[in-house]
C-alpha cells in the first residue's frame, strides 16, 4: 500500500472514534446580577454539542467511584427552571439537579432558563471547592449532564463559565488592521503631497 494511502487510512480511524463515543457533550454559560445587599441571581444557558439529547443537568456537582458531593458554599433559593423541567437540591443544599422527562434538550441546541439566587458571590463561583469529601480541587462550577435520567446512561462532566462578549474572528481583526493601516499611510501621503505643492 503506497505510503500516502496510509496516512489516509490513519487518519480515518482517528476521526472514527468518536463515532463510537457515547456522544454526550455540553457546555454552559452563566450572567450573575446583584439583586439586592449580598444576594446574587445566576442565569445559566446549558448547549448541548454533542450527539445525543440531554435530560439531566446537575450543577455544581460531581461523582467519582469514591462518591459524589456538592460544591455550592450557601444553599441556593428561588430556584427556576425552563418549561418542562424540574429541580431538587442535592447534597444538603450544594448541589440543584435539572431533570426532564418529556423535554429533552436535543442535540445541537441550547436551552436557558435555569436561575437560582445565592448569597453566594461571583467571585466565589469561579474558585475552587476547598472543602471536605470528594472534589476537593475541583472548579466550583464542576457540572454534570446525563442523557435521560440522572445517573443512568451516558454522561459528561464539565465547568460553567461566565458568558462573555463574542470576540471577532481572526479574518475580521486582520481586516480592521489592514484597513486602519492603509488609512494611516493614505493620510501620510496626503501629508506629504501637500507639503511639496505649498513649497
Amino acid at each position: 500500500m503506497k505510503p500516502y494511502l496510509l496516512f489516509l487510512s490513519g487518519l480515518m480511524c482517528a476521526s472514527g472514534l468518536s463515532l463510537f463515543a457515547s456522544g454526550i457533550d455540553a457546555t454552559a454559560t452563566y450572567t450573575d446580577s446583584q439583586i439586592s445587599p449580598g444576594d446574587f441571581q445566576y442565569d445559566l444557558t446549558l448547549n448541548n454539542t454533542g450527539t445525543t439529547t440531554i435530560g439531566t443537568f446537575w450543577f455544581s456537582w460531581v461523582i467519582t467511584p469514591s462518591g459524589a458531593n456538592g460544591f455550592l458554599p450557601d444553599t441556593p433559593t428561588d430556584v427556576v427552571d425552563p418549561t418542562g423541567w424540574t429541580d431538587v437540591l442535592t447534597n444538603g443544599g450544594a448541589a440543584i439537579q435539572f431533570k426532564t422527562s418529556s423535554d429533552l434538550l436535543a442535540s445541537g441546541d441550547s436551552l436557558s432558563g435555569f436561575e437560582f439566587d445565592s448569597t453566594m458571590t461571583p467571585a466565589q463561583l469561579q474558585m475552587d471547592f476547598t472543602g471536605t469529601g470528594v472534589g476537593d480541587g475541583d472548579p466550583i462550577a464542576t457540572s454534570f449532564v446525563y442523557a435521560g435520567a440522572p445517573l443512568a446512561g451516558p454522561s459528561d462532566q464539565f465547568v460553567v463559565t461566565p458568558a462573555t462578549a463574542a470576540t471577532p474572528e481572526p479574518a475580521t481583526t486582520l481586516i480592521v488592521a489592514v484597513g486602519f493601516g492603509l488609512i494611516v499611510l493614505t493620510s501620510s501621503s496626503m501629508r506629504k503631497l501637500k507639503k511639496s505643492l505649498e513649497s
